[in-house]
Protein backbone atom coordinates (compact mmCIF):
# COMPACT_ATOMS: atom_id res chain seq x y z
CA UNK A 1 0.00 0.00 0.00
CA UNK A 2 1.03 3.59 -0.55
CA UNK A 3 0.97 6.04 2.36
CA UNK A 4 -2.30 7.55 1.12
CA UNK A 5 -3.87 4.08 0.84
CA UNK A 6 -2.77 3.18 4.36
CA UNK A 7 -4.32 6.38 5.73
CA UNK A 8 -7.50 5.88 3.74
CA UNK A 9 -7.86 2.32 5.04
CA UNK A 10 -7.28 3.53 8.60
CA UNK A 11 -9.86 6.28 8.20
CA UNK A 12 -12.44 3.78 6.92
CA UNK A 13 -11.70 1.50 9.89
CA UNK A 14 -12.23 4.40 12.29
CA UNK A 15 -15.58 5.29 10.77
CA UNK A 16 -18.14 4.51 13.46
CA UNK A 17 -15.35 3.85 16.00
CA UNK A 18 -14.13 7.37 16.67
CA UNK A 19 -15.86 7.41 20.05
CA UNK A 20 -13.93 4.49 21.51
CA UNK A 21 -10.74 5.49 19.66
CA UNK A 22 -10.72 8.94 21.25
CA UNK A 23 -12.00 7.63 24.59
CA UNK A 24 -9.16 5.11 24.82
CA UNK A 25 -6.61 7.85 24.16
CA UNK A 26 -8.10 10.18 26.79
CA UNK A 27 -8.44 7.42 29.40
CA UNK A 28 -4.85 6.25 28.90
CA UNK A 29 -3.61 9.83 29.16
CA UNK A 30 -5.58 10.41 32.37
CA UNK A 31 -4.35 7.17 33.94
CA UNK A 32 -0.75 8.03 33.13
CA UNK A 33 -1.08 11.65 34.26
CA UNK A 34 -2.99 10.99 37.48
CA UNK A 35 -1.05 7.83 38.32
CA UNK A 36 2.23 9.58 37.63
CA UNK A 37 1.18 12.51 39.79
CA UNK A 38 0.31 10.27 42.71
CA UNK A 39 3.28 7.90 42.74
CA UNK A 40 5.82 9.75 40.62
CA UNK A 41 7.08 11.85 43.52
CA UNK A 42 8.37 8.75 45.33
CA UNK A 43 12.08 8.42 44.42
CA UNK A 44 13.06 5.27 42.54
CA UNK A 45 10.04 3.22 43.63
CA UNK A 46 7.63 5.69 42.05
CA UNK A 47 9.59 5.79 38.81
CA UNK A 48 9.68 2.00 38.62
CA UNK A 49 5.94 1.85 39.31
CA UNK A 50 5.23 4.31 36.49
CA UNK A 51 7.37 2.24 34.14
CA UNK A 52 5.53 -0.95 35.11
CA UNK A 53 2.22 0.82 34.52
CA UNK A 54 3.09 2.50 31.23
CA UNK A 55 4.41 -0.54 29.36
CA UNK A 56 1.34 -2.82 29.59
CA UNK A 57 -1.06 0.13 29.39
CA UNK A 58 0.17 1.50 26.07
CA UNK A 59 0.63 -2.03 24.74
CA UNK A 60 -3.08 -2.57 25.36
CA UNK A 61 -3.87 0.75 23.70
CA UNK A 62 -1.93 -0.32 20.60
CA UNK A 63 -3.87 -3.59 20.58
CA UNK A 64 -7.16 -1.69 20.65
CA UNK A 65 -6.20 0.28 17.54
CA UNK A 66 -4.96 -2.91 15.87
CA UNK A 67 -8.39 -4.46 16.50
CA UNK A 68 -10.10 -1.35 15.12
CA UNK A 69 -7.96 -1.50 11.98
CA UNK A 70 -9.21 -5.07 11.45
CA UNK A 71 -12.85 -3.96 11.74
CA UNK A 72 -13.27 -5.69 15.09
CA UNK A 73 -15.28 -4.16 17.93
CA UNK A 74 -12.99 -3.89 20.98
CA UNK A 75 -14.40 -2.58 24.24
CA UNK A 76 -12.72 -0.27 26.74
CA UNK A 77 -11.60 -3.20 28.90
CA UNK A 78 -9.47 -4.44 26.02
CA UNK A 79 -7.00 -1.61 26.60
CA UNK A 80 -5.95 -3.38 29.82
CA UNK A 81 -5.26 -6.68 28.05
CA UNK A 82 -1.54 -5.92 28.13
CA UNK A 83 -1.61 -6.58 31.88
CA UNK A 84 -2.75 -10.15 31.20
CA UNK A 85 0.63 -10.70 29.57
CA UNK A 86 2.44 -8.50 32.06
CA UNK A 87 5.83 -10.21 31.92
CA UNK A 88 6.17 -10.12 28.13
CA UNK A 89 4.86 -6.59 27.67
CA UNK A 90 6.98 -5.08 30.44
CA UNK A 91 10.08 -6.91 29.26
CA UNK A 92 9.52 -5.81 25.66
CA UNK A 93 8.97 -2.21 26.81
CA UNK A 94 12.12 -2.37 28.95
CA UNK A 95 14.31 -3.87 26.22
CA UNK A 96 13.11 -1.40 23.60
CA UNK A 97 13.81 1.49 26.00
CA UNK A 98 17.31 0.20 26.75
CA UNK A 99 18.20 -0.56 23.12
CA UNK A 100 16.89 2.80 21.90
CA UNK A 101 18.77 4.64 24.65
CA UNK A 102 22.04 2.88 23.84
CA UNK A 103 21.71 3.66 20.14
CA UNK A 104 20.87 7.27 20.99
CA UNK A 105 24.20 7.58 22.78
CA UNK A 106 25.88 7.46 19.37
CA UNK A 107 23.71 10.27 18.03
CA UNK A 108 20.02 11.13 17.94
CA UNK A 109 19.52 9.79 14.41
CA UNK A 110 20.49 6.15 15.20
CA UNK A 111 18.06 6.24 18.11
CA UNK A 112 15.25 7.42 15.83
CA UNK A 113 16.08 4.74 13.27
CA UNK A 114 15.94 2.04 15.93
CA UNK A 115 12.62 3.39 17.17
CA UNK A 116 11.18 2.58 13.75
CA UNK A 117 12.97 -0.79 13.71
CA UNK A 118 11.23 -1.81 16.93
CA UNK A 119 7.88 -0.23 16.05
CA UNK A 120 6.07 -3.49 15.22
CA UNK A 121 7.04 -5.33 18.40
CA UNK A 122 3.80 -4.91 20.34
CA UNK A 123 1.64 -5.86 17.37
CA UNK A 124 3.71 -9.03 17.00
CA UNK A 125 3.20 -9.80 20.70
CA UNK A 126 -0.55 -9.44 20.21
CA UNK A 127 -0.75 -11.87 17.33
CA UNK A 128 1.71 -14.39 18.73
CA UNK A 129 1.26 -15.03 22.46
CA UNK A 130 3.87 -17.80 22.43
CA UNK A 131 6.75 -15.63 21.19
CA UNK A 132 9.22 -14.11 23.66
CA UNK A 133 9.73 -10.36 24.03
CA UNK A 134 13.25 -10.50 22.58
CA UNK A 135 12.17 -12.58 19.60
CA UNK A 136 9.31 -10.15 18.94
CA UNK A 137 11.86 -7.32 18.82
CA UNK A 138 14.05 -9.36 16.47
CA UNK A 139 11.08 -10.09 14.23
CA UNK A 140 10.16 -6.40 14.16
CA UNK A 141 13.69 -5.55 13.00
CA UNK A 142 13.42 -8.08 10.20
CA UNK A 143 10.00 -6.82 9.16
CA UNK A 144 11.20 -3.22 9.02
CA UNK A 145 14.30 -3.88 6.92
CA UNK A 146 13.88 -1.62 3.91
CA UNK A 147 10.59 -0.17 5.21
CA UNK A 148 11.67 2.29 7.91
CA UNK A 149 11.65 5.19 5.45
CA UNK A 150 8.07 4.43 4.43
CA UNK A 151 6.89 4.38 8.05
CA UNK A 152 8.80 7.61 8.71
CA UNK A 153 7.00 9.22 5.77
CA UNK A 154 3.67 8.02 7.15
CA UNK A 155 4.48 9.42 10.60
CA UNK A 156 5.62 12.72 9.12
CA UNK A 157 2.22 13.36 7.52
CA UNK A 158 0.73 13.34 11.02
CA UNK A 159 3.53 15.20 12.80
CA UNK A 160 3.07 18.16 10.45
CA UNK A 161 -0.19 18.89 12.26
CA UNK A 162 1.83 19.90 15.32
CA UNK A 163 3.55 22.72 13.47
CA UNK A 164 0.49 24.84 14.28
CA UNK A 165 0.75 24.70 18.10
CA UNK A 166 4.54 24.83 17.81
CA UNK A 167 4.32 28.13 15.93
CA UNK A 168 1.89 29.50 18.53
CA UNK A 169 4.17 28.44 21.41
CA UNK A 170 7.21 30.01 19.73
CA UNK A 171 5.29 33.25 19.23
CA UNK A 172 4.33 33.29 22.91
CA UNK A 173 7.91 32.65 23.99
CA UNK A 174 9.24 35.41 21.74
CA UNK A 175 6.70 37.89 23.10
CA UNK A 176 7.62 37.07 26.70
CA UNK A 177 11.34 37.33 25.93
CA UNK A 178 10.78 40.64 24.15
CA UNK A 179 8.98 42.07 27.15
CA UNK A 180 11.74 40.99 29.50
CA UNK A 181 14.43 42.41 27.20
CA UNK A 182 12.60 45.75 27.01
CA UNK A 183 12.50 45.91 30.80
CA UNK A 184 16.23 45.28 31.17
CA UNK A 185 17.21 48.05 28.73
CA UNK A 186 14.95 50.82 29.94
CA UNK A 187 15.87 53.67 32.26
CA UNK A 188 12.63 53.31 34.21
CA UNK A 189 11.97 49.59 34.58
CA UNK A 190 9.14 50.03 37.07
CA UNK A 191 6.98 51.97 34.58
CA UNK A 192 7.64 49.58 31.71
CA UNK A 193 7.02 46.56 33.94
CA UNK A 194 3.61 47.87 34.90
CA UNK A 195 2.59 48.43 31.29
CA UNK A 196 4.53 46.87 28.44
CA UNK A 197 6.39 43.98 30.09
CA UNK A 198 3.41 42.83 32.12
CA UNK A 199 1.17 42.92 29.08
CA UNK A 200 3.71 41.08 26.95
CA UNK A 201 4.21 38.44 29.62
CA UNK A 202 0.49 37.90 29.99
CA UNK A 203 -0.03 37.76 26.24
CA UNK A 204 2.84 35.31 25.82
CA UNK A 205 1.50 33.06 28.56
CA UNK A 206 -1.93 33.07 26.91
CA UNK A 207 -0.38 31.98 23.63
CA UNK A 208 1.60 29.21 25.33
CA UNK A 209 -1.56 27.98 27.06
CA UNK A 210 -3.41 28.16 23.74
CA UNK A 211 -0.67 26.10 22.08
CA UNK A 212 -1.11 23.42 24.75
CA UNK A 213 -4.88 23.32 24.23
CA UNK A 214 -4.42 23.20 20.45
CA UNK A 215 -1.96 20.32 20.87
CA UNK A 216 -4.48 18.42 22.98
CA UNK A 217 -7.26 19.06 20.49
CA UNK A 218 -5.13 17.94 17.56
CA UNK A 219 -4.02 14.83 19.46
CA UNK A 220 -7.63 13.73 19.97
CA UNK A 221 -7.81 13.34 16.20
CA UNK A 222 -4.21 12.62 15.20
CA UNK A 223 -3.19 10.00 17.80
CA UNK A 224 -5.98 7.45 17.10
CA UNK A 225 -5.60 8.07 13.37
CA UNK A 226 -1.80 7.64 13.54
CA UNK A 227 -1.77 4.42 15.58
CA UNK A 228 -4.56 2.90 13.49
CA UNK A 229 -2.58 3.77 10.35
CA UNK A 230 0.53 2.10 11.80
CA UNK A 231 -1.61 -0.98 12.55
CA UNK A 232 -2.77 -1.03 8.91
CA UNK A 233 0.87 -0.60 7.87
CA UNK A 234 1.77 -3.61 10.03
CA UNK A 235 -0.79 -5.91 8.44
CA UNK A 236 0.20 -4.74 4.97
CA UNK A 237 3.89 -5.16 5.79
CA UNK A 238 3.39 -8.70 7.01
CA UNK A 239 1.50 -9.61 3.86
CA UNK A 240 4.27 -8.09 1.72
CA UNK A 241 7.18 -9.76 3.53
CA UNK A 242 5.71 -13.11 4.52
CA UNK A 243 8.18 -15.94 4.30
CA UNK A 244 11.35 -13.82 4.13
CA UNK A 245 12.31 -13.70 7.79
CA UNK A 246 13.32 -17.33 8.23
CA UNK A 247 15.62 -17.18 5.22
CA UNK A 248 17.21 -14.03 6.56
CA UNK A 249 17.91 -15.45 10.01
CA UNK A 250 19.40 -18.61 8.54
CA UNK A 251 21.85 -16.64 6.40
CA UNK A 252 22.92 -14.31 9.22
CA UNK A 253 23.91 -16.93 11.74
CA UNK A 254 24.58 -14.56 14.62
CA UNK A 255 20.97 -13.38 14.48
CA UNK A 256 19.42 -16.83 14.52
CA UNK A 257 16.88 -17.19 17.32
CA UNK A 258 14.30 -19.75 18.22
CA UNK A 259 11.96 -17.65 16.11
CA UNK A 260 14.05 -18.27 13.02
CA UNK A 261 13.88 -22.04 13.14
CA UNK A 262 10.96 -23.88 11.68
CA UNK A 263 11.22 -26.60 14.31
CA UNK A 264 10.38 -24.18 17.12
CA UNK A 265 8.13 -21.69 15.33
CA UNK A 266 6.20 -19.90 18.11
CA UNK A 267 3.63 -18.45 15.69
CA UNK A 268 0.90 -20.86 16.66
CA UNK A 269 -2.40 -19.31 17.71
CA UNK A 270 -5.87 -20.53 16.94
CA UNK A 271 -7.50 -17.17 17.67
CA UNK A 272 -5.68 -15.15 15.00
CA UNK A 273 -7.89 -13.11 12.66
CA UNK A 274 -8.74 -15.13 9.59
CA UNK A 275 -6.05 -14.95 6.94
CA UNK A 276 -3.45 -13.40 9.26
CA UNK A 277 -0.30 -14.88 10.68
CA UNK A 278 1.83 -17.74 9.48
CA UNK A 279 0.31 -21.17 9.47
CA UNK A 280 1.21 -23.35 12.40
CA UNK A 281 4.34 -25.25 11.67
CA UNK A 282 3.61 -28.93 11.39
CA UNK A 283 5.92 -31.38 13.09
CA UNK A 284 7.93 -33.19 10.43
CA UNK A 285 6.74 -36.72 10.01
CA UNK A 286 9.35 -39.34 10.73
CA UNK A 287 9.77 -41.41 7.57
CA UNK A 288 8.91 -45.01 8.14
CA UNK A 289 11.79 -47.42 7.68
CA UNK A 290 10.81 -49.77 4.88
CA UNK A 291 10.75 -53.37 5.90
CA UNK A 292 13.39 -55.57 4.33
CA UNK A 293 11.87 -57.70 1.60
CA UNK A 294 11.62 -61.36 2.39
CA UNK A 295 14.28 -63.53 0.78
CA UNK A 296 12.86 -65.56 -2.07
CA UNK A 297 12.31 -69.16 -1.21
CA UNK A 298 14.75 -71.59 -2.72
CA UNK A 299 12.70 -74.12 -4.61
CA UNK A 300 15.70 -76.47 -4.61
CA UNK A 301 15.72 -76.54 -0.82
CA UNK A 302 15.36 -80.15 0.28
CA UNK A 303 11.95 -80.98 1.67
Amino acid sequence: MTISQVKQTAKESLRGNWGIAIGIFVLAWLIETVGGGIIGWIPVIGWIAIFLLTGPLYTGVAWVYLAISRREQPDVAYMFSGFKQFGRTVLAYLLISIFTFLWSLLLIVPGIIKTYSYSQTFFILRDNPNISALDAITESRHMMNGHKGRLFGLSLTFLLWYLIPLAVAIAGTVIIAGGMATTSYTADPAEVLSALAAGATFGGLVLILASWLITLGISLYVYPYLITSIAVFYDDLYAATEGTFTEETVIVEEEVTSFGTTEADPFVEDTHPEGFGPEATKEPETPETPEAPEAPKDNNEPK
